[in-house]
Parts: structure tokens; sequence; C-alpha cells
């Protein structure tokens, strides 16, 4: 029994040193800081507060929903990434797919808006992965709204989980790894983020406040401005009361206020001296809602504003794009990054597609300056990220090319070697797909195409010039391969 209990015993003891060693080792500092928060962190219910914004102010609505939309739209892509090279697409990622279809619910612009809004709102976004365990990849991908849910800071484990109440009493614990948490920045906090809208809190009260004075103004006085009404002596509460409905009565009807019996300087009417435009109420607003959508989505005022020229809008997208969706979507991307696609392998990097707007010329000068002192094979990857020809033309500059210096030697010899079926083709093929992204893209600079036959390269020129359809002149080309392919053969044969 003794022999038993301590083969028990050093199985405990052994499994209990290996989950120690798999839990993060943090510092003291760390540890003791997680001990604080866990008494100090905010209300999560503040954060209906912050929601409420969006339902009742039309500017914070137009920001976040701008953010959100463009945000949301942007095409997601896994790559792998290769030691001293670009990383590399992978088609049809399982997570792209996942992406697509995320649960039963919701559709991938539904989680991507949600989880922006949410971000854009309250400092936080919150993801619920359903997986079977720590390793496993997820089935489903549900945003879980920042007023249920709240991390749990711990003495011991730093973060020992999340707490989710989803409004009925209940108090459900969900571990770490099933929660991917997007935050802001946020100086008082390590654990949650802060919201943009806590900087607006005063002019977002002082709009709701113009917003509920213009209201009552049109809709209950029906836009009299309000005065002020003396009287001599007392009056009785009968009378009164009858004043005050009389005048509630007129102020509605638009009808001059008429009193009587009230005697020779019974009753002084004195208009109020602060009239409407005193106020500025149009200015007032306005300047609350570029100082809002500035704020939250910065570029978003500028191109929306009536007063704007189109250099003005356009500059303002760019802003917009540059300054307000790509660095969330830089921040997105690094989360999945390191919280999800590690679970479907190593060295994958999940990016946005960038949407900063990018001068064309520019781009077109920099790619001659680069062509003028760097091979073809060179260009090829630093500017289109493909892979080298495979020939001499791989180490020959591009303007040695266009020379006509780069024909291939042929042997005085020439082995009778069985070639892979659709060689030549697939290379015409590939060239033919380059070209026309070239053409589509509206590149100024000309396409040079270099395993594309003469005939055919001539004819897909005219056809071009002649204005005929992108797609369509490309497609007619790659039909005519077949016969470039047997062309190519039987010249190989007679040679």
């Amino acid at each position: 029994m003794d022999i038993f209990g301590n083969k028990a015993r050093k199985e405990l003891e052994r499994q209990l040193a290996e989950l120690k060693a798999a839990l993060p080792d943090y510092q003291e500092w760390q540890l003791q800081t997680a001990q604080g928060e866990k008494w100090t962190l905010p209300d999560p219910s503040i954060h209906i507060n912050q929601e409420e914004l969006y339902r009742k102010l039309s500017w914070v609505l137009l920001a976040v929903d701008l953010t959100a939309s463009a945000g949301a739209l942007t095409q997601f892509d896994v790559f792998k990434q290769m030691a001293g090279r670009e990383p590399k697409d992978i088609p049809n990622h399982e997570f792209e797919l996942l992406l697509q279809r995320p649960n039963p619910s919701d559709s991938r612009f539904e989680l991507l808006y949600a989880t922006i809004a949410f971000w854009k709102l309250t400092g936080n976004a919150y993801w619920w992965l359903n997986k079977s365990n720590e390793k496993a990849v997820p089935d489903e991908i549900w945003f879980i709204p920042p007023q249920m849910i709240q991390p749990i800071p711990d003495e011991r484990l730093y973060l020992r989980g999340y707490s989710y109440e989803p409004g009925n009493g209940a108090k459900i614990f969900l571990e770490t790894w099933e929660i991917v948490h997007f935050k802001r920045f946020n100086p008082f906090s390590r654990f949650v983020g802060l919201s943009a809208l806590e900087a607006l809190a005063l002019v977002a009260a002082g709009d709701l406040g113009m917003q509920k004075y213009n209201t009552t103004l049109f809709a209950a006085n029906n836009g009299r401005l309000p005065s002020v009404m003396t009287f001599e002596q007392m009056v009785a509460d009968p009378t009164w009361n009858k004043i005050k409905e009389d005048t509630r009565e007129a102020s509605r009807n638009r009808e001059m206020l008429m009193l009587r019996g009230v005697g020779s300087g019974g009753v002084n009417w004195i208009q109020n001296a602060i009239s409407q435009r005193d106020m500025e109420f149009l200015e007032g607003r306005k300047a609350n809602k570029e100082e809002m959508m500035t704020a939250i989505a910065p570029g978003s005022y500028t191109m929306l504003s009536e007063n704007s020229t189109e250099a003005n809008s356009r500059t303002g997208q760019s802003v917009f794009t540059a300054l307000t969706v790509y660095p969330m979507h830089v921040m997105m991307a690094e989360k999945i990054t390191n919280t999800v696609l590690p679970l479907y392998g190593d060295n994958l990097v999940g990016k946005f597609d960038d949407i900063r707007t990018t001068d064309k010329d520019m781009k077109l000068r920099e790619q001659d300056a680069f062509e003028r002192t760097h091979t073809l094979s060179e260009v090829r990857e630093e500017m289109y990220g493909d892979a080298p020809l495979g020939d001499e033309r791989d180490n020959l500059l591009i303007t040695q090319i266009q020379a006509g210096t780069a024909q291939p030697t042929q042997p005085e010899q020439i082995a009778p070697v069985a070639k892979p079926e659709n060689t030549i083709s697939s290379e015409i093929a590939d060239e033919l797909g380059k070209w026309e992204r070239h053409v589509a893209h509206g590149l100024k600079r000309p396409f040079i195409p270099i395993s594309i036959p003469a005939a055919l390269a001539i004819k897909i020129k005219a056809a071009l010039k002649n204005g005929g359809d992108i797609k369509a002149v490309f497609s007619e080309a790659t039909k005519d391969l077949p016969l470039i392919e047997l062309a190519s053969a039987i010249k190989g044969m007679n040679e």
C-alpha cells in the first residue's frame, strides 16, 4: 500500500511540474499589477452608455459606420512567412474559409463590422472561439458585446480567464484560449481598452442637449423662443394655472397670447435677449460634428463635408484610409497572427489588403529607377513577387533585354530530350496573365512580352488598340495556346 501511495504521489508531482512548466513565466511586477487591477477594473456596464451614443448621435453613428464598413469589406489573406523572402500567399487557407462562414448566424461582413464597431465605441472587442481544447483549431467564431464580458486578472496566473454575464443573472467562466481580445491603448489598465468617446463625453453631452433644445423649440413650442412675463401683483392659483395653460396653447398654435382683466400695468412681457442667432446653434452643432468625426475617424469629416472641393474630399479619403482604416487593419491582423493562426501551423501571417491610396505615377518612376541597376529576376521578385524565368535573361538588365542582347544561345547539337507536356503554353499563359493584369491596372509603362510569340503579341496589341474588351482579348489569346504548342513542337523537330 505504501509503494502504491508513493507511485501515485510521484505521478501527481510529475503532472503538477508539467502543468507549472506549461504556464507562462510571469515576473513578480506583472503578477502584482494583476492583483492591483483585480479590484479596480471599470464596470463593463459603462460600455452601454458608449453604445447609446451610436444610437442617439448621428455623428458618432456616421463615423463608426464608415470605419466598420470600410474595414469589413477589405480582403483578409493568410501568408506563409519565407526566410529572406516576401511571404507567400496561401489561397483558400482554412482560416480564410472559416472567416467566410464564421458561425451559423453571422456572415463575414457582420462579424467584422461588429468587431470594428465595438472596438471603436468601447475600445474593446471580443471573439469567442468554439473549439474543443487549447490546441485545436476553431470551428466557429462569435463576437461578444463588451458589456457582457470582463477579464479576470489574477495574482498567480496574471490573466485567469474571462467572466461572461449574458444578462439573466448567470456568470460563465471562459478560458483565455477561448477569447480573442482586441483592445485600444489604455494608460490606466493593461487588461481593458479605453474608448475614444470618453474624451468626447462633454462634447457629446452638449450636442445631446442642443438636440433636445432644438426638438423642444420646434416640436413643443412651435419655434417660438422663450420669453419672460412679469406680474405686478400676486395671482391666485386657479388664475395662474389658467394663464400657464393659455400660454402653452398659444405657443403650440403660433397665436398671440391675449390676457384680460389684468388692469393697466398689471402684466409686462419681455422678449428674451438671447436669440437663436446669437446662440449660433447650427454653427455649434457643426463644430461638434467635426470634432467627433475627426476624433473617431480622422479624414471622414473632410471627405463628406458639403464645403469640400473634389481635391479636399480626395485628400480626406486618403487620410481616412491611411490614419483610420489601415492602422486598425494592422492591429487586427497582428492579433489574429499571434493568437489564432499558430493553431494552424508555424510561420503563418495574416494581412488585410492595403487600401491606402498610392501614387501610380510615383510608383512607376520608382520601378523605372530600380530597373536601371537591377536584373530581371530582381525586378520580378521586388516589384511583382514573381519567381525567376529560369534562363539567362534572369541575370540581364531590362535595358539589355529590350536592346535584343538576350537572345538564347542554341547548342550545336540538340539531344532528343522529352519536354514536359504544355511547358511552353504554360509559360506563355503565365505571361498572358501578367499582361492582362498590367493592362487592367492601367499602367502607363508599355508591357514588353518575352515568351509570347510575335504574331500573337501583334494580334493582342491590335485588339487592345481597337478598344476590345480586355478580358475577351486575352481569353481568345489563351485559346490559341494549343496551336502555338503544336507549331513549336514541329519547329523543334525540323531543327
